[in-house]
């Protein structure tokens, strides 16, 4: 966390090249502006407004174009995914599909934006899965710590052991 002007959490942004060298981008990791407060949501709005403006200043200084924003967006609902996605961005996470583990209050905080017009890889037909965490996780528990948070759920103690998002994977095609 930094008091930095744009973001209430610095991103990251990670490159990737495949093996085979035939599919590179760069991952921009976001945390957005949790609440659900007007000043929030106009927060996140320009959180990712900033994120493309840094995306358009790097293609303006090298040749690649292949970039994805991926994380939690704290975008509540349908309507702020449309009035928070930048230009040419899509994301696999339009059907807002819930990504946070809270059953009382599914939101689907998690997306993966990217530009079909670049990022062309993006398999658009797999579309992005969200995966059950709690099922995932319960092979692993550890019954000497007591009775496994997600059995029943238990969001309180569930998230301090795990997380209070559930996965999302998309795929590339090559």
């Amino acid at each position: 966390r930094s008091a930095h002007p744009d973001f209430e959490r610095v991103p990251y942004a990670f490159a990737f090249r495949s093996r085979d060298r035939r599919l590179d981008f760069v991952l921009v990791s976001v945390h957005l502006k949790p609440d659900d407060d007007r000043a929030s949501r106009d927060r996140r709005r320009r959180e990712l407004d900033a994120v493309a403006r840094w995306i358009a200043e790097r293609e303006r200084e090298t040749s690649e174009r292949d970039f994805l924003i991926v994380g939690d967006t704290n975008l509540a609902d349908a309507r702020e995914l449309k009035d928070a996605t930048p230009e040419g961005f899509l994301s696999l996470n339009d059907e807002c599909r819930a990504t946070n583990t809270a059953p009382a209050s599914p939101k689907p905080y998690d997306h993966a934006f990217f530009r079909p017009a670049f990022t062309t890889e993006v398999d658009q037909a797999f579309d992005l899965e969200v995966l059950d965490l709690a099922a995932l996780v319960r092979p692993f528990w550890d019954s000497s710590r007591g009775a496994f948070p997600g059995d029943p759920y238990d969001h309180e103690r569930f998230r301090r052991h795990y997380s209070d998002h559930r996965p999302v994977v998309f795929r590339f095609v090559l």
